[in-house]
């Protein structure tokens, strides 16, 4: 049992440092708070050198704790409405030494100083940053990172204006259905108003033949 536990704790930690970028060595971290809602915020707090030293995330209104460690210099960067996180860039030594974080509107937050060897991370077409999760010297720096990414969410009110859009189209379907119910009642009452004119000619004739008769053998019996 002993043996099992050692074997799934080395496979964690192996699968942690094959995730994150920089050096694995250190106290875990992984900053929850997806559940509260969207990316919103990033702030970061420096060394006096400015390498990485903590980490803070926004999700909806609401900021993470700070993973890492505080310092009097930090700098913070807020997403706008409908923008997320698509690609990070960064480089590291020792600790980490910058962090760029590039959004779908175009926009780059840049924190540190681009220095030693360089790293991409990115989720993909259609992904975009859910949060972070890394290896922190306590006191010193964050030594290492690693990003979580997820599908970007659709815009509030699609589904309803689709639904708007198909039930027009329906309603569209339905009139054009009725008026040519309409047109179909309209015929059907021309072709019933000419039958009927058509029997009021023919008793007018037959009404007429029959004066004519009359009115011959009328003269006939004075002759």
């Amino acid at each position: 049992m002993l043996l099992l536990m050692t074997l799934a704790v080395l496979a964690s930690s192996t699968c942690r440092a094959q995730e994150i970028h920089g050096n694995s060595v250190g106290t875990y971290f992984y900053i929850r708070g997806e559940d509260q809602g969207e990316l919103k915020g990033i702030r970061v707090y420096l060394t006096l050198i400015n390498s990485i030293k903590g980490v803070q995330l926004l999700f909806g209104n609401r900021w993470s704790d700070v993973y890492g460690t505080r310092s009097l210099k930090s700098k913070e960067f807020l997403l706008k409405d409908g923008e997320h996180v698509i690609q990070v860039d960064g480089s590291e030594g020792l600790c980490l030494t910058s962090l760029n974080f590039t959004t779908d509107k175009g926009r780059v937050a840049s924190f540190g100083i681009r220095k030693g060897r360089t790293f991409s991370d990115t989720g993909g077409s259609k992904k975009d940053l859910v949060t972070v999760y890394g290896v922190h010297s306590p006191g010193f720096c964050i030594k290492g990172m690693g990003f979580k990414w997820g599908p970007v969410p659709e815009p509030m009110g699609s589904s309803d204006d689709s639904k708007e859009k198909d039930d027009e189209s329906e309603g569209g379907k339905d009139s054009e259905k009725d008026k040519d119910a309409d047109d179909d009642d309209d015929d059907d009452e021309d072709e019933d108003d000419q039958e009927k004119e058509k029997e009021e000619g023919k008793d007018e004739d037959d009404s007429a033949k029959d004066n004519d008769d009359d009115n011959k053998d009328a003269e006939e019996e004075n002759e």
